[in-house]
C-alpha cells in the first residue's frame, strides 16, 4: 500500500479528519442526495468545534457539482485502511471508530478522552444516521456500497441476476446506477400528489435538484456548462421512468426539447446567452410547436413570424384563436418559449422555422402581448404545468431567430445553406429524433416498473388450494398467469436492447446513416410505447384490486404513460413514417419531396426484390426447429419482405388506374401500419439475437435464449392469423408453438425473480405497499 498519511490533505483538525470515513463512505456510490446534502450543509455550520477551514474543505467536498477527485479519494481510502489496521475486528465495522482512529493517528489527539468538545461523537452519530450507513468494514476499505439485495437467498435460480444488469446497464451502467442511488433520496418520493398545484411546485423543485447534482448538461458542450455526453443524457432520462414521470417529461421538455432546439437549430449567440443559465436550472423554457388547429400537421402551422427591416425585429403573432399553440409542456412556469412560425420575409413565407420568444420576466410575470392558459387537470402528469400560448404581436429581435439553418442577412434578406423548403422543414425536425428515442427508452423502463411490481406479487399472492386443508397456489405457477406477463416481461426485454443499440448508434462519432436512425427512432417510439400501456394494463388487472390504489403505483403508471402513444408523434403518424422510409428504401428522408418520391421509387423499381419467398418447413412442428434462431429470422424476414411486395403491388396497381400518389396512399394506409409493424419486429428480433451472441457467459445465454425464444413464438402466434393467410405454415404448426410457448413459461417460471431483479429498481421506486 502507497505511504499516505494527513500529510497529504490540507491541515485539518482532529475533529474535521474523524469525518473522513463518513464522507468515503457517502461518496463512495458516487451520489450525495439533495437531502443528504442539505443535512450536512446545516450541521457543519453549527459545529462550533470545527474552524473556518475545517469547514471550507468539508463544505467543499460535498458539492455535487465538485465531488472529490479520484486523488482525494483514494487519499481517504487509504487514510481509512491505514486506521482500520489498528483496530479490533468488532470495532472496524463502527465508521464513528475508524473516524476516531484517523483523528488519533492524524494529530495524536484522542477525541474519546479528550473533552474539550464533547459534540464531536454526537455529530459524528448524526450525520451517519442521516446517510444510512451500515456497511460491512471490509466492503469499506475495499471503496465499495452494500447495494440492494436483487434475490432471495432461499431461491435456488439459473443465472446471477447482477450479471444480467450489467448487460441491460450496457455502457451507462455507472450513470444508471448513479440515478437509483439518487432516487431513493426522500426529494424524489413517488408519493401519489393529488394536487396539480403542489405537484407542480415540487416537480419544479426536483428539476433543480436534478441540476444541482450536475445531471442537467450531459447533452451539451463543456464549454457552456455541460459535458458533452449524449449517451449519459439518455439514461439519466431513462432512469426517470423508475420515479414520477411528471419529473422525466419536466425535464425532457426542459432538456430536450427546448435546450435540444437551442443547440441543433441555433448559433453562437444563441448557445452563450441560453444554454448556460438554462443548465442550472436558472432560466426555463418551453417548447412551442404544436397548435390547437394544426396537431401533427406541423408544416401547415399558422402562427406567424413576420420580419421587420426597418427595426430588424421579427413580430409573432397567433391569427386566430385555434392558432394557439397547444399543450406545451413548462408553459406555466417558463421564461422563455422556442415558436416555431410561419418565418414571413419581405412578404414572402419561407416556411417553418424557429424563434426564442421571451413569455415571463425574472419574477415570473407574463411580458405583454403573451397570453397562456393552465390545460388544467390531465389524465396523468400533473406535475407537468401544460398550457396554451398565444402571442399578439410579440417583437423580439432578430437575432432571436434560431438561424443555423435559417438567416437573415444585414439586407433584410431571407437565406439558407438548404434551398429547399421542405427538405430545411424536415432536416429542423430531426432536432425531435432524439426524443423520440428518449420516450421509447423511458416508456420500456415504466413497463419493467410495472412488471416488477405484478411479478413479484405473484411470487407471493397464493389463491386457491387443490383440496381443503392443503397450502394454496402462488398466482405465477397459474398458466393463465404465466401467459398474460412472461410474454410482456420477454418484450420489455426486445425493446431495451433494440432502443439501446438504436441509441450508441445516435450518438456514435463519425458516419450515421441519419435517415435510417430517424425511421428507427419513429418506429421503435411508437412500439415501445404501445407495448407499455398494454403492459401496464395488464399488471393492473393481473394485482386485482390491489392494482387498482394509488398506494401501489400502477395506476399512476397507467395514467402517467398513457399520453406516451400521442406525444413526440402520434403512433399511427409515425408507423405510417415508417412505412414511406422503408418503401423509399431510406434514400429520402421522411416526406424529402412528398409522395411524389415514393411515386418515382415505385415507378422504377423492378417488381421485387431478389428475395426468396418460397417458404420452408411449413408443416414442421419439431421443437428444436421451433425454438431455432434460422426459423425466428426466416419468419420475421418473411413477413416484412411479403407485406413490402404485397403494398407495393397496390400502389402501382392504384396509380396505374391514374390515380394521383396522395390518394393512392389513402387507399393503402391500413397496409403501411402492417408493413411497419413487420420491419420494426425484424429490427428488434436482430439486435435481441445480437445480444444474446455477443454474450459468452453460459447461464446469461441460456436465459437471454429463453427470452428471445417466448419473443420469437409470441410475436409469431399473435401474427399466426397472417402466416395462415400467406401459406407459410399450417394449422398443425401454429398449434405447436402454442405448446412450446407453455413449455418456455415453465421454463421461465424458477427464474422469474431474477429476471425481474436484473432491473435493480430499488424498492423505494416501486412505491408498492403490496410487496411490503
Amino acid at each position: 500500500m502507497n505511504k499516505v498519511s494527513s500529510a497529504n490533505l490540507p491541515k485539518l483538525s482532529a475533529e474535521a479528519l474523524s469525518f473522513i470515513p463518513l464522507f468515503y463512505v457517502a461518496w463512495s456510490d458516487t451520489v450525495l442526495s439533495p437531502s443528504e446534502m442539505a443535512f450536512i450543509h446545516r450541521e457543519l455550520e453549527s459545529y462550533n468545534f470545527l474552524n473556518p477551514a475545517d469547514k471550507e474543505y468539508l463544505l467543499n467536498h460535498t458539492n455535487p457539482l465538485k465531488p472529490p477527485t479520484s486523488e482525494v479519494f483514494q487519499q481517504w481510502k487509504a487514510l481509512l485502511m491505514r486506521a482500520a489496521m489498528q483496530l479490533p475486528d468488532s470495532q472496524k465495522i463502527n465508521l464513528v471508530e475508524l473516524g476516531i482512529e484517523m483523528a488519533h493517528q492524524g494529530t495524536g489527539k484522542n477525541l474519546k478522552t479528550k473533552l474539550e468538545h464533547p459534540r464531536v461523537l454526537d455529530a459524528l452519530m448524526d450525520i451517519k444516521s442521516a446517510l444510512g450507513i451500515n456497511q460491512q468494514s471490509e466492503r469499506i476499505i475495499a471503496g465499495l456500497t452494500a447495494g440492494e439485495k436483487l434475490e432471495d437467498e432461499n431461491e435456488i435460480i439459473g443465472f446471477d441476476p447482477l450479471k444480467l444488469k450489467e448487460i441491460l446497464d450496457g455502457d451507462t451502467l455507472e450513470i444508471k446506477d448513479k440515478m437509483r442511488q439518487l432516487l431513493k433520496d426522500p426529494v424524489f418520493s413517488v408519493a401519489f400528489v393529488p394536487d396539480k398545484e403542489s405537484h407542480r411546485s415540487i416537480t419544479l423543485q426536483r428539476l433543480r435538484e436534478l441540476a444541482g447534482q450536475g445531471l442537467s448538461g450531459f447533452s451539451f458542450p463543456e464549454r457552456y456548462g455541460g459535458s458533452g455526453r449524449m449517451s449519459e443524457y439518455l439514461a439519466v432520462f431513462e432512469m426517470l421512468g423508475y420515479t414520477d414521470l411528471s419529473l422525466a417529461i419536466k425535464f425532457g421538455v426542459q432538456y430536450g426539447l427546448f435546450g435540444g432546439a437551442v443547440m441543433q437549430l441555433g448559433t453562437e449567440y444563441h448557445h452563450e446567452t441560453f444554454l448556460p443559465p438554462m443548465i442550472k436550472g436558472d432560466l426555463l423554457g418551453c417548447f412551442a410547436m404544436t397548435e390547437t388547429g394544426h396537431g401533427s400537421n406541423v408544416k401547415n402551422l399558422e402562427t406567424t413570424a413576420r420580419y421587420n427591416h426597418d427595426n430588424k425585429t421579427i413580430t409573432i403573432h397567433s391569427p386566430r384563436n385555434e392558432a394557439g399553440k397547444e399543450y406545451i409542456g413548462n408553459a406555466l412556469h417558463a421564461h422563455y418559449a422556442v415558436v416555431f412560425a410561419q418565418l414571413i420575409v419581405n412578404e414572402k413565407v419561407h416556411g417553418v422555422n424557429a424563434v426564442i420568444v421571451p413569455i415571463r420576466d425574472k419574477s415570473g410575470n407574463l411580458l405583454p402581448g403573451i397570453r397562456v392558459e393552465d390545460n388544467g387537470y390531465k389524465m396523468g402528469l400533473n406535475g407537468v404545468d401544460n398550457g396554451r400560448i398565444w402571442f399578439e404581436n410579440v417583437e423580439v429581435p432578430v437575432k432571436n431567430l434560431l438561424d443555423k439553418y435559417a438567416q437573415i442577412n444585414e439586407s433584410g434578406e431571407f437565406a439558407s445553406p438548404i434551398k429547399s423548403q421542405s427538405k430545411r422543414f424536415f432536416t429542423m425536425l430531426g432536432a425531435l429524433v432524439a426524443g423520440r428515442i428518449a420516450v421509447g427508452l423511458l416508456g420500456n423502463n415504466a413497463s419493467k416498473k410495472a412488471l416488477t411490481i405484478a411479478l413479484r406479487y405473484a411470487l407471493r399472492r397464493r389463491q386457491f388450494a387443490p383440496k381443503d386443508g392443503m397450502k394454496e397456489t402462488l398466482i405465477i405457477d397459474y398458466p393463465s398467469h404465466q401467459k398474460r406477463l412472461f410474454p410482456l416481461l420477454a418484450r420489455s426485454y426486445a425493446y431495451a436492447f433494440a432502443l439501446d443499440e438504436l441509441a450508441q448508434e445516435y450518438v456514435s462519432e463519425g458516419e450515421k446513416d441519419h435517415r435510417r436512425i430517424e425511421t428507427l427512432a419513429a418506429g421503435l417510439k411508437a412500439k415501445a410505447s404501445w407495448h407499455t400501456s398494454r403492459t401496464i394494463q395488464e399488471c393492473r388487472e393481473a394485482c386485482g384490486g390491489k392494482g387498482y390504489l394509488t398506494e401501489n403505483s400502477l395506476p399512476s403508471l397507467k395514467a402517467d404513460t398513457d399520453i406516451f402513444t400521442t406525444f413526440e408523434g402520434d403512433n399511427t403518424v409515425l408507423m405510417q413514417l415508417v412505412a414511406k422510409g422503408v418503401l423509399t428504401n431510406f434514400k429520402q428522408s421522411f416526406h424529402d419531396d412528398g409522395y411524389l418520391a415514393v411515386l418515382r421509387y415505385l415507378l422504377t423499381k423492378i417488381r421485387h426484390d431478389s428475395y426468396e419467398l418460397n417458404p420452408f418447413s411449413r408443416r414442421n412442428t419439431d421443437a428444436a426447429h421451433l425454438q431455432s434462431e434460422e426459423f425466428h429470422r426466416h419468419a420475421f424476414r418473411y413477413r416484412y419482405k411479403k407485406n413490402l411486395i404485397t403494398l407495393s403491388d397496390r400502389m402501382r396497381k392504384y396509380l396505374k388506374r391514374g390515380m394521383d400518389s396522395y390518394q393512392a396512399f389513402l387507399k393503402v394506409q391500413v397496409h403501411t401500419l402492417d408493413l411497419a409493424d413487420a420491419y420494426i419486429d425484424e429490427i428488434v428480433l436482430n439486435a435481441f439475437y445480437k445480444k444474446l451472441n455477443a454474450c459468452e457467459d453460459e447461464e446469461l445465454k441460456k436465459a437471454l435464449e429463453c427470452l428471445i425464444q417466448v419473443y420469437a413464438l409470441s410475436v409469431i402466434e399473435e401474427n399466426k392469423g397472417w402466416f395462415l393467410e400467406t401459406d407459410y405454415m399450417d394449422g398443425r404448426k401454429t398449434k405447436a408453438i402454442r405448446r412450446i410457448l407453455a413449455k418456455l413459461y415453465r421454463d421461465m417460471r424458477p427464474d422469474i425473480s431474477a429476471y425481474v431483479n436484473a432491473f435493480a429498481i430499488p424498492d423505494a421506486l416501486l412505491g408498492a405497499e403490496i410487496l411490503r
